[in-house]
C-alpha cells in the first residue's frame, strides 16, 4: 500500500487577515489620527476668527476716530476770522431765518452730555441692540427750521455723547468791487459753490453768513447773490444789503461754504450700535452710518479758563460754561467685534474718559479707543 503525500500550501495558496485585537488597534490609531486633524482644523479655524475679529474691530476704532479727528482739527476754521483778535470772536451777523442748529457757526465746537455718563459714573447697556432714546444736557437739537430737520433724536442711543464741529471750507478771495446790492464777487477759481449753499463771508474783523439764492459765473468773478424770499430753505430774512456788523467788505475778504458735522451713537441699519456722523450738505442735512459695533461714546472738553490758550481742565459739554474756551476735544470710543467669538463671556467693564461702560455681557471682543485732539484754530 503506498502512502500519498499531499503539497504543502503555498504563499498565494494561505488566506490571512486580522485578527480581532489588531482590527480593534488599528480603529483606535486611526480615531486619534482623525481626532488630532479635527482638533487641529477647530483650532486653525478659532485663531483666523480671533484675528479676523480683532483686525476688524482694530480697524474699525482707527478709522473711526481718524475720521472724527479730521474734521475736529479744523473746527473753528473761517478763514482770517478763524481766530479774531486776541483770542475775541468776532463780531458776527447771520441772515439766515434759522439761527440754531446746524447753522450756528460762531463757535468752532460744542457738544451734548448723555445723562449720568459724566466721569466717575457708570452707563450700563442693558441690550445688545439698544433702541433709541435717552435724555441729554442740553437737549439735542430739533434742527434749523423749515424741512432741516435732524436724525440724531430718532436715532441716537442712550449713555452716549454727541459732538458738534463747525468750520468752512477753503475760501474764495472777494474781488473788485466786492459787494455791490444783494451781491458779492468772488474770485472765479474752480469751486462747489452753488445756489442753495450756506456761505459765511470773513476777513479779519468781522463774519456775516447767508444763503445763496442765485450763483452765476461773470467771467473773471463769481457773482452770488443773498436775497430775501424764493423757495429756499432756510432762506434769508432780508437781503444782504446792510453787509457785516462792522462794516462793508472790501480786499482780504473770502467767502466759504458753511460746514457742520454731529458725531454721535445711533442705531444702525441692521440694528446694532453704530458711529453716525450727520453732515450740513449744501442746505440740507444728511446722516450717513460710518462704522457699525461702536456702542459707546464719552467727550470731554479741554478748555482755556484764563486765556492763556493753555488747557486748564476737561469737563463735560453740561458743565461747559463759554464754548469759545474750547482748546482740544478729548473723545473715547469703545468698539466691539461684529460676532460672538471667543470661548467665555467678556463680563468687564471700561473706562472711556473717566466714564465706566459696562455693556452686556457676551462673547464679543470689546476694545476701547481713545485721543485727545486739537483745535488748529484755537492754539498758540
Amino acid at each position: 500500500m503506498s502512502m500519498r503525500i499531499l503539497p504543502t500550501p503555498s504563499a498565494v495558496d494561505r488566506q490571512s487577515g486580522f485578527s480581532l485585537i489588531e482590527l480593534m488597534i488599528a480603529l483606535v490609531v486611526g480615531l486619534i489620527v482623525v481626532g488630532a486633524a479635527g482638533q487641529y482644523y477647530l483650532g486653525s479655524k478659532l485663531t483666523f476668527n480671533s484675528q479676523t475679529q480683532n483686525g476688524r474691530l482694530q480697524e474699525s476704532g482707527r478709522f473711526a476716530l481718524e475720521f472724527m479727528a479730521r474734521d475736529l482739527r479744523m473746527g473753528g476754521f473761517t478763514g482770517c476770522g478763524s481766530r479774531g483778535r486776541n483770542g475775541v470772536p468776532l463780531l458776527y451777523r447771520s441772515y439766515l431765518n434759522a439761527t440754531a442748529y446746524p447753522f450756528d457757526v460762531e463757535f468752532g465746537v460744542s457738544g451734548y452730555e448723555a445723562s449720568s455718563s459724566a466721569p466717575g459714573q457708570t452707563v450700563t447697556l442693558n441690550a445688545t441692540n439698544p433702541a433709541p432714546g435717552g435724555t441729554w444736557v442740553p437737549e439735542l437739537p430739533a434742527g434749523g427750521g423749515g424741512s432741516i430737520a435732524s436724525q440724531m433724536r430718532s436715532r441716537a442711543l442712550p449713555g452716549s455723547d454727541a459732538v458738534i464741529v463747525r468750520s468752512t471750507d477753503v475760501g474764495l478771495p472777494l474781488v473788485s468791487p466786492f459787494t455791490s446790492g444783494s451781491q458779492i464777487f468772488a474770485d472765479n477759481q474752480p469751486t462747489d459753490i452753488a445756489t442753495g449753499d450756506i456761505l459765511l463771508v470773513s476777513d479779519c474783523l468781522q463774519m456775516q453768513m447767508f444763503q445763496a439764492t442765485n450763483v452765476t459765473d461773470g467771467g473773471t468773478r463769481l457773482n452770488i447773490v443773498g436775497s430775501r424770499g424764493g423757495s429756499f430753505t432756510p432762506g434769508n430774512a432780508e437781503n444782504i444789503n446792510a453787509r457785516g456788523p462792522v462794516t462793508n467788505f472790501g480786499p482780504g475778504s473770502e467767502v466759504a461754504k458753511v460746514r457742520t458735522f454731529a458725531y454721535f451713537v445711533g442705531q444702525g441699519a441692521d440694528g446694532q450700535p453704530a458711529l453716525y456722523r450727520e453732515a450740513l450738505e449744501g442746505s440740507s442735512l444728511v446722516a450717513e452710518e460710518l462704522i457699525s459695533g461702536v456702542e459707546s461714546m464719552q467727550v470731554l472738553y479741554g478748555v482755556d479758563l484764563t486765556g492763556n490758550r493753555v488747557v486748564d481742565s476737561y469737563v463735560t459739554a453740561s458743565a461747559m460754561a463759554d464754548w469759545s474756551q474750547v482748546l482740544s476735544v478729548r473723545i473715547a470710543l469703545l468698539v466691539r467685534s461684529p460676532e460672538e467669538f471667543t470661548e467665555d463671556e467678556d463680563e468687564r467693564s471700561f473706562l472711556l474718559a473717566g466714564t465706566i461702560v459696562n455693556p452686556v455681557d457676551d462673547r464679543r471682543q470689546r476694545r476701547v479707543f481713545e485721543t485727545t485732539i486739537a483745535l488748529r484754530n484755537r492754539m498758540p
